[in-house]
């Protein structure tokens, strides 16, 4: 009688262990350790970038509206003074029409040193005689007054801080935008080894490292504030 055969043992499969699974990230964690290092220095460097430009450009636009009021001011000051000067002016052609020679050195004596200027300029090409003198003292050519050139060296000023606001502010918003697309990177490095397919890995890793090689390009164009 024949014994029955038995059949041989199969071993039970095991799952993988532990080294086996880290030796499939061995590859991305030291990418992923490296990405995450320069992204948190540079998310940390872009973040002060932005405040530091942010607050110039607030400088500037505050400068830029002192010398815009400035400005105004000065031309306030000049109209008020051109009014005062073209007054004394009229009472003294009044004067000299009416052949009154002491009201009219009265009110010569008392014009202001910008507008003497141009009146003595003025009467000397005998403007009574010649038709061709000009018709009045407060041409351009004669009258220059101080507080207008005042009103348009500040009006200028004001334009000038205006652009270095703009030009702040811009640099501080490109700062903003890298902070974000270092973000995407610190986000991706940390969560790419995490997965299981080696094509999802991989994609995670790539827009990491894309994001964070255009923002390092754009890095590097930005100017820098001390």
């Amino acid at each position: 009688m024949s014994s029955p055969s038995i059949a041989p043992a199969v071993a039970p499969s095991r799952p993988a262990t532990v080294a086996e699974k880290s030796s499939k990230h061995a590859l991305f964690e030291p990418i992923a350790l490296v990405l995450l290092s320069l992204a948190t220095i540079g998310t940390a460097w872009c973040s002060f970038q932005a405040a530091s430009w942010q607050g110039v450009s607030q400088q500037m636009m505050n400068l830029s509206a002192a010398s815009s009021r400035q400005a105004a001011k000065y031309q306030l000051q000049a109209t008020q003074f051109g009014l005062l000067d073209v007054m004394l002016f009229s009472q003294y052609v009044n004067a000299r029409m009416s052949s009154n020679d002491a009201a009219a050195g009265f009110y010569a004596d008392r014009f202001r040193s910008e507008s003497k200027t141009a009146f003595q300029t003025w009467l000397a090409s005998a403007p009574f005689e010649n038709s061709n003198a000009f018709p009045h003292p407060f041409v351009p050519a004669l009258y220059q007054p101080k507080l207008m050139t005042d009103a348009a060296q500040a009006e200028e000023e004001s334009q000038t801080y205006w652009q270095k606001a703009g030009e702040a502010g811009r640099a501080g918003r490109g700062y903003i935008l890298i902070t974000v697309l270092l973000a995407c990177a610190l986000f991706c490095g940390g969560t790419a080894a995490r997965f299981e397919a080696a094509w999802i890995r991989r994609t995670v890793m790539g827009v990491g490292l894309l994001a964070f090689a255009f923002a390092l390009g754009r890095l590097l164009v930005l100017p820098v504030k001390g």
